[in-house]
């Protein structure tokens, strides 16, 4: 993982967020040294509609940062067919190399801990 678009990047999210992000779903958690929160956004007319959802990671250790993940979802008519999915990520403090390594090195520990 070279940057905030590559696949790989976006694989690894959502590895972290399926084993990190508790089970009863908050919108709020800690989880290896990072607090993650969660907002969605969703709009439902009668030709289209969206959701958009939020992720924001703060570490508030030495040298702090905090990203932030989007994922975009719309649709054609109340839930039909998909018309665009994207998604997208942006440091919002910090250095963008100490968030790569916290990464790469949360990738450890979850590969250790299989």
């Amino acid at each position: 993982m070279k940057t905030f678009a590559d696949t790989s990047f976006f694989l690894l999210f959502e590895e972290i967020l399926r084993r990190d992000k508790p089970k009863d779903s908050p919108d709020t958690w800690t989880a290896a040294g990072v607090t993650w929160h969660h907002t969605r956004h969703t709009f439902e007319g009668q030709s289209y509609g969206f959701t958009i959802e939020i992720y924001e990671a703060v570490c508030s250790a030495k040298g702090g940062w905090s990203l932030i993940v989007a994922k975009e979802h719309w649709w054609a008519g109340r839930h039909g067919e998909i018309i665009r999915s994207a998604h997208w990520a942006k440091p919002l403090r910090g250095k963008r190399t100490t968030i790569i390594a916290w990464l790469k090195e949360r990738q450890r520990q979850m590969d250790s801990e299989r």
